[in-house]
């Protein structure tokens, strides 16, 4: 174990190097997000670490954009709560399953480099202590947990966090999540479905029908349903056919191009077509959009 703590002491001084140095990057205007500058700026953390335990490789890669710590309101106190809430549950690609004895760490303001290399450096001693395990048993399969949380839009009246996260734990392949959410600047508000009127639902799914069909190059919706793999869930009423189409599990999000809706693996497609994504602009939602998403979306 001391080989793992050296390893993530170093990395921890890489991680606090970047994050200096992209503070600085990101009090300049908010450079490498979209649109225009908001007064809110950000600290990029992060921590990474690998290593081949028996022939097996291990590998943690985490990734956080934090609003620096001298800011207040309650824009900056909403997205720090997210982004504590995240890396605390994806640390580690079980996370739901570690025993209830798992370590728990304290988030300050100030120290978001320790915190993330804190939980980022347990998820890797579980995932190393996992791997060894398999393989004492026979099973030489490696792990790996890749996460970032990245601001990818500033305006005036919203700030956009990404997501991804990858995991692998084993089999064909590994799983990844992609997705995004959208704060109010004026009080922090998250905004999602909640940018529609949702009794025009069925206008909402026709312009995601379009969409999906242009991503997978289908022309017909009769070549649609036979690439969709979707059914009526009962414990999902939000998501029922009535339409043809579920909405996306992931709330839609807002960049400077659009709404962007995202459906996940296996969501309504196989694995091989990957994450059907769509962008509406907002003008072509004009119609379906509520009065929060009209002023968010600066559409009379």
């Amino acid at each position: 174990m001391k080989k793992i703590l050296f390893f993530s002491s170093a990395t921890a001084l890489v991680a606090m190097m970047f994050c200096l140095q992209s503070c600085e990057f990101f009090k300049k205007g908010g450079a490498g997000a979209e649109g225009d500058s908001a007064s809110l700026s950000f600290c990029t953390v992060m921590y990474e670490d690998s290593m081949t335990v028996l022939d097996a490789y291990v590998a943690q890669n985490m990734r956080a954009d934090f609003p620096l710590p001298e800011a207040t309101g309650a824009l900056a106190d909403t997205i720090r709560a997210y982004l504590v809430k995240a890396v605390a549950s994806n640390y580690f690609p079980f996370y739901e399953e570690v025993d209830s004895t798992a370590k728990t760490f304290e988030y300050k303001v100030g120290d978001e480099e320790g915190f993330l290399s804190a939980y980022a450096g347990e998820g890797m001693t579980q995932m190393v202590a996992e791997v060894t395990r398999m393989a004492e048993d026979g099973w030489a399969t490696g792990y790996y947990n890749y996460y970032t949380a990245s601001i990818s839009t500033q305006t005036e009246k919203y700030v956009t966090l990404e997501e991804s996260h990858e995991v692998f734990t084993g089999g064909a392949h590994g799983a990844y999540i992609v997705s995004g959410l959208t704060f109010r600047t004026s009080d922090g508000a998250r905004m999602g479905w909640n940018l529609f009127d949702m009794s025009k639902k069925a206008e909402l799914i026709a312009l995601l029908k379009k969409g999906v069909m242009d991503y997978l190059e289908v022309s017909t919706e009769e070549e649609l349903q036979e690439q969709l793999q979707v059914w009526d869930n009962p414990d999902t009423p939000e998501n029922e056919l009535e339409f043809g189409l579920p909405l996306p599990r992931a709330v839609p999000y807002v960049t400077t191009k659009g709404v962007v809706f995202i459906y996940q693996q296996y969501e309504i497609v196989c694995y091989a077509a990957g994450l059907p994504s769509v962008i509406l602009p907002a003008e072509e939602l004009r119609d379906l959009l509520s009065e929060e998403g009209r002023a968010l979306l600066d559409v009379e």
